[in-house]
């Protein structure tokens, strides 16, 4: 049995458990529970992102207006932000292993349930019920990549643990732009069955986290106050929200715009393909410069307000060429910002409440993604694409300047 201490590892991260990695099978410098982990994580987004470049147009084809395409997508990120708070707390209780094999087996049916659709209210239920998947996965997932990384290790880890992210989301788009030009259904079976193949992994491989010295405390208020007391969190929850906010204009009304612009359905993929592999090149190299270098909040201001000046710029553009240099450049930004944001979170709690944080901060992901398809849609309908890009972007920076107003370091014992 490995040696288990208590004991504050460094300035972000209270009463942290420290585990002897000697006893852990390592493949090179990586743990190999972070391996699994980003295995899992690259199956499930290259999955589930296949549909990504896809759903908006199939479900235009089937009748939808453009704002019925916005409600579509806030009801889908609507269900992953009201869900993954409580889910958060679930993956604290029960485990994490149950709670991202189950995310798995949601997702996957999403894509065959799309396979029957037949209406925009078909699309819009699924998409509900799709949301109840991310909500399952995702803090659990970012939680399990906490628990099982060193503290020395946990920048790299969750470059690692994003890398792999968003490398599904880089192949994802394109393999679904790819294979959408001749018929979406054909796209659609084929994410459920990379999905499925994850799932099968993920019951063999995935291993159990080292045991959390003290249970997870009965009083949930008590919890959550300890949360929302913690000025790290919220400055990283804040943040979080208006740049998902930004980033869902691009999820939601991009194909639309691009489909608009005269670009190709097989071009769109490709575009947030580069965006999402631009994104995952940078992790881990930005992971490692920040825990050797520290102060990760610096990574996130400047990150983020980069991030929100490409997302403003999209509208200006109607060619391919200039679009996949614009999405590139954000793909490095978003890198920079939320690396950081997910180790600082992750060094900002304790374990036992770690599920709790990452679930509120998957569910400002999601809330931003909702909120976004949601208003963005009626300003897009009356102003047109430009105007709706630059107010996502300027709502962006305006709350990322706000972060150095809101953060405050914990301090060491």
């Amino acid at each position: 049995m490995p040696h288990i201490t208590i004991a504050r590892a460094h300035s972000f991260r209270p009463a942290a458990i420290r585990v002897r990695m000697a006893a852990m099978p390592i493949f090179g410098s990586v743990p190999a529970p972070v391996l699994v982990a980003c295995a899992l994580t690259f199956v499930l987004y290259i999955g589930a992102y296949i549909r990504l470049p896809l759903v908006p147009l199939f479900a235009s084809e089937l009748g939808a207006s453009t704002v019925q395409v916005g409600m579509i997508n806030a009801g889908f990120m609507l269900a992953a932000a009201l869900l993954s708070v409580p889910l958060g707390l679930v993956s604290d209780r029960l485990g994490r292993r149950r709670l991202v094999l189950s995310g798995m087996v949601i997702s996957g049916l999403t894509s065959l349930f799309l396979l029957v659709a037949r209406t925009p209210a078909h699309v819009g239920a699924i998409y509900l019920f799709s949301g109840v998947g991310l909500a399952c996965f995702s803090p659990a997932m970012m939680s399990y990549v906490g628990d099982v990384a060193p503290p020395h290790f946990l920048g790299r880890a969750y470059g690692w643990y994003t890398s792999a992210l968003y490398l599904g989301m880089a192949l994802g788009p394109g393999v679904g732009g790819a294979i959408g030009a001749g018929g979406f259904r054909s796209a659609f079976l084929v994410s459920a069955v990379i999905i499925g193949t994850g799932i099968l992994v993920g019951v063999r491989r995935m291993p159990v986290p080292p045991p959390v010295m003290r249970p997870a405390s009965t009083n949930l208020v008590a919890d959550l106050r300890e949360i929302l007391a913690n000025r790290a969190v919220l400055a990283c929850w804040i943040t979080t929200f208006f740049s998902t906010y930004a980033w869902g204009a691009s999820f939601a009304f991009f194909p639309l715009y691009a489909r608009d612009s005269g670009i190709s359905v097989a071009h769109t993929g490709f575009i947030f393909t580069s965006q999402a592999a631009s994104n995952a090149l940078f992790r881990i190299p930005i992971g490692h410069l920040a825990d050797r270098t520290g102060h990760r909040d610096r990574y996130i201001v400047f990150g983020n307000l980069a991030f929100a000046l490409c997302i403003a710029g999209v509208g200006q553009f109607s060619t391919p060429a200039p679009l996949y240099v614009l999405f590139l450049m954000a793909g490095g930004a978003m890198a920079a910002t939320f690396t950081a944001v997910g180790a600082l979170l992750s060094e900002s709690v304790d374990t036992r409440v770690r599920g709790l944080a990452m679930g509120g901060y998957n569910t400002c992901i999601y809330s931003g993604f909702a909120v976004s398809a949601a208003t963005l849609g009626a300003v897009i309908h009356r102003f047109g694409f430009s105007a709706g890009f630059g107010a996502a972007g300027g709502l962006c920076a305006i709350a990322t300047l706000a972060f150095p107003l809101i953060f405050r370091p914990a301090k060491k014992d």
